[in-house]
């Protein structure tokens, strides 16, 4: 067993994948971070990628994404769905830098937030009132448990839970 031969490199880095090809999925990652960021900051972009895709800490994901390779096509199709509801690439940096693990939500968790901000916070997508919001509070497009708002006892998802909202 040896040992890293950098010690500069990123604890992102560290435990990046090392197929090739899943690092060049982690590597187009990675630079489409660096363009929402508008920030060319190689470490930032791996701490961003490997918050969003379960390669740190388990506090937001729960071992629902764990070591997770990047997937362009599901990245631009959630990039596309943002666009859609009126989010701008610039709030979407704003967004990912406050929550990175927004980057890696898919199209269906990202529609259900938007309509659970619809129906409950009276906001409606491709507004600025929705947009100012998700910037403010981009959690929330995470949300995907209702503890309080379904008359359950707390799950214990509460990073995900939309009380905290």
């Amino acid at each position: 067993a040896s040992s890293s031969s950098s010690s500069s490199s990123s604890s992102a880095a560290a435990s990046a994948p090392t197929a090739p090809e899943d690092i060049a999925a982690w590597r187009a990652a990675t630079d489409v971070v660096k363009d929402i960021l508008g920030d060319d900051d190689d470490e930032r972009a791996d701490t961003v990628v490997a918050k969003a895709f379960g390669w740190r800490a388990q506090g937001y994901w729960r071992n629902q994404k764990v070591c997770e390779v990047p997937n362009m096509e599901r990245i631009e199709a959630s990039l596309a769905y943002l666009a859609s509801v009126g989010v701008t690439r610039e709030n979407i940096g704003a967004i990912v830098s406050k929550q990175p693990e927004i980057f890696a939500c898919d199209v269906e968790q990202l529609e259900a937030a938007t309509t659970h901000i619809e129906k409950n916070f009276f906001m409606k997508r491709n507004t600025s009132g929705f947009v100012k919001f998700v910037v403010r509070v981009p959690m929330a497009l995470g949300c995907n448990v209702d503890c309080a708002g379904e008359g359950r006892a707390c799950e214990g998802e509460c990073n995900r839970c939309w009380a905290r909202t």
